[in-house]
This record gives structure tokens, C-alpha cells and sequence, in this order.
């Protein structure tokens, strides 16, 4: 057996969001299967549901807006859950954003019923029977919503190709959550995944 084959992997379908435990030691792998594709990745602590990723803690501690290889991500109780430890990826993410909710897709014209972050993350934990205590924010993976020198975010399309990746090394027992986003509506004329939400990859390594 290949020592470096992955213990458990998990496809996560476009519009859709998948649950893992992993313990501490653990890689993790996320990999954007089609290309263009944003992940909502959510932390939460295994022995304790109230301790969830904190992306202002995090910029604190590392004095960076998101985590460089070798950096942490923190959680609420300034403890470290991960640590970034290889991006293959055009290395363009975001910690500020929510995750898309129905209201978000209701005030976009989208409907009452579109796919989101937030329902897909509450889906997940439901599938695990574990309560949601906090929300957790979410580590946006590949989202690409730089500032500009004024102050305000652009938006641009997802710059990931297809097998792009990054991995993570847990520092904590950990329940992960990732969804595939679902914005496939067009926001000031950009679609963020290009028009569809496609699979991502997740997969665990001892």
C-alpha cells in the first residue's frame, strides 16, 4: 500500500457540503477537481463545539491576512487547529467573507430554495448528529476578493485549474466541514466559479 495514499476521501458534488473528522496530526488535502470552484471550509473543535476558527485571531497572531505556509489558523480560544503547510494553488484565498446563506441568494433574485454555504454546513452537521453551538466563519479556499488601494474588495473570477490544491496539518482533533460554494449568479458582472458550482476533493492522510 502506497504510505502516502489517503486514509479517507471524500468527493464533495457542486452545490453540496461534506463532514470529516480527522485527529491531530492528520493532512488534509482540498483539491479543486474542475477549476474556477471556491470551498467554505469550516473548523470546529471535536471535544468541544464551541470552540470554532477565528479568521480575526488568526490575522492577529500571524500579522498576515491569511496564513502563509507554515502559519496557523486559530481558533476562538487562541489555540491553533491547522496549520497551512503547502498551497499548489495561485495561493488567492479569503478569511473576511460569510458564508452564502438564503438570504443572500433571496436578495440576488435567486429564489427561496438555491443551494448555500450556510445550509450546506448545517446539512453536514445534522448528517453527524453533532449540534451547531457556534457558527463558525468560514476559511473561503480560492476565493479570489482582493482589496484595492482604496479600501474596497474587487471581485474577480476564481483563478484555480483543474488539481490545484492546498493541504493542511491538524493541530487539534477536528470536525471539518467543506462545501462547494454555490454563487453561480453573477455579482457587479462577474461570476465568482463561472457560472456553476463544481466538485471539490478532500481527503484525509494519516
Amino acid at each position: 500500500m502506497n504510505a502516502d495514499a489517503p486514509e479517507k476521501t471524500i468527493e464533495i458534488p457542486g452545490y453540496e457540503g461534506r463532514v470529516v473528522e480527522a485527529r491531530k496530526g492528520a493532512r488534509i488535502r482540498i483539491t479543486d477537481v474542475e477549476g474556477c470552484q471556491i470551498g467554505d471550509l469550516f473548523l470546529i473543535s471535536r471535544d468541544d463545539t464551541m470552540e470554532v476558527f477565528s479568521p480575526a485571531l488568526t490575522r492577529l497572531v500571524n500579522f498576515t491576512p491569511f496564513p502563509r505556509a507554515g502559519q496557523p489558523f486559530i481558533s476562538s480560544r487562541r489555540r491553533p487547529m491547522a496549520t497551512l503547510i503547502a498551497d499548489d494553488s495561485p495561493g488567492v484565498h479569503d478569511m473576511t467573507f460569510a458564508p452564502c446563506d438564503p438570504e443572500f441568494y433571496r436578495a440576488l433574485g435567486a429564489g427561496d430554495d438555491h443551494p448555500s454555504c450556510r445550509s450546506n454546513f448545517e446539512q453536514a452537521m445534522r448528517s453527524i448528529g453533532l449540534p451547531i453551538a457556534v457558527y463558525p466563519d468560514p476559511i473561503n479556499v480560492f476565493q479570489n476578493t482582493p482589496v484595492d488601494a482604496e479600501g474596497n474588495y474587487i471581485l474577480g473570477s476564481t483563478l484555480t485549474k483543474p488539481g490545484d490544491s492546498i493541504e493542511l496539518r491538524c493541530e487539534m482533533d477536528l470536525v471539518i466541514v467543506l462545501t462547494a460554494c454555490s454563487t453561480d449568479v453573477p455579482l457587479d458582472g462577474v461570476q465568482p466559479i463561472g457560472g456553476k458550482s463544481t466538485p471539490l476533493r478532500l481527503e484525509v492522510f494519516r
